[in-house]
């Protein structure tokens, strides 16, 4: 046992550096990411979920990604932007489908080889799981539904890593495991992904956001889309109010906090609740009304969540055209694969 211990140690220490490996986010790290596709939703905080480490900011934000990286790049350098004000107008997205519903959520996350990246991290739930996690009913007799996906967002920190120019200098491990490399070993290819990753992070947007999916019979949903191309006036805000009715809706969706913050998804199930006929019920468009609301919800979001990022793969590390042009064609014809299955 103690032999075998020493061996991982010697074999660890013969891959990467002191401080080269992280959970967190790591600005031109790479990522493998085959080894959690259809599954990246419960590694990073992108939408609500029973995370089990979630402590609802008793002690601080929780990490919005906790996937294993690697540095790669032994001279990346990036750009960073603080900020921390909540978004002035609270997007509504119209989705025809329930595919659809999921591309809009995942617009501000891209992954070169992926037409559609919200496969990675949710490809491989159930239908059932993620309308559950979206906060809305799963009924699959229901399929001529629409979706309006309602959503106000607070960014926190943006970084992008700088463009790479001229020759890129990798790590020296790195460096010795390309060189070992046979472009016509394909098992060895795989190797190297599964050890160095497939994809560094490029840029990635922390913050947080606050959800709800109204589920509309199609009728209801192409008289509202019809009245939002005609404009509005925000003297007139009840009228906007009329189509988010019963008398429009299937089903009004729970609110939902992207980082999983149930502390705050209880204060918004609480404060923002809107009245109708007979009907009293949480809604988001509360904050479309209510500016000190928007207010305080801007001082209860935390910098738990994950709101955008951009994964490029690592075919730029290889010096050798014919090892990249064959690293490239490996990831391409996997992830195609993957994304039709999942």
């Amino acid at each position: 046992m103690f032999l075998f211990c020493l061996f991982v140690l010697v074999f660890s220490g013969a891959r990467s550096e002191e401080g080269d490996l992280g959970y967190n986010l790591n600005i031109g790290y790479a990522i493998d990411l085959f080894a959690n596709y259809g599954d990246l939703g419960q590694v990073t905080r992108v939408v609500s979920s029973d995370y089990e480490d979630r402590d609802d900011g008793n002690d601080g934000p929780a990490e919005p990604f906790n996937e294993k990286n690697i540095r790669i790049f032994a001279n990346a350098t990036s750009s960073e932007t603080i900020s921390n004000v909540i978004d002035d107008n609270m997007s509504l997205l119209f989705c025809d489908t329930f595919e659809e519903l999921l591309e809009y959520y995942f617009k501000d996350f891209s992954i070169e080889g992926l037409s559609q990246p919200w496969k990675a991290f949710m490809g491989d739930w159930i239908p059932e799981e993620i309308m559950r996690t979206l906060g809305i009913e799963y009924n699959p007799a229901s399929e001529n539904c629409c979706f309006v996906l309602a959503k106000l967002s607070k960014s926190h920190r943006t970084v992008k890593m700088d463009n790479l120019t001229g020759q890129v200098a990798v790590k020296e491990y790195v460096k010795r495991a390309i060189n070992d490399l046979d472009y016509n070993d394909d098992a060895k290819m795989r190797r190297f992904m599964e050890n160095y990753g497939t994809h560094y992070i490029n840029s990635y947007v922390t913050g947080n956001f606050i959800y709800q999916v109204f589920k509309y019979k199609r009728v209801g949903y192409n008289l509202l889309k019809a009245y939002m191309r005609k404009g509005r006036s925000k003297t007139q805000p009840d009228n906007l109010r009329f189509y988010f009715s019963s008398y429009f809706l299937q089903n009004v969706g729970d609110i939902r906090i992207a980082s999983g913050n149930k502390t705050i998804e209880a204060w918004a199930r609480h404060n923002l609740r809107d009245s109708q006929y007979l009907y009293s019920r949480p809604s988001l468009m509360r904050l479309y009304y209510n500016h000190v609301l928007v207010y305080k919800l801007n001082q209860l979001l935390d910098n738990g969540a994950l709101l955008a990022m951009n994964l490029k793969t690592l075919k730029p590390i290889f010096q050798d055209r014919r090892k990249g042009d064959k690293f490239e064609e490996i990831i391409e014809n996997d992830l195609l694969l993957w994304e039709v299955n999942a």
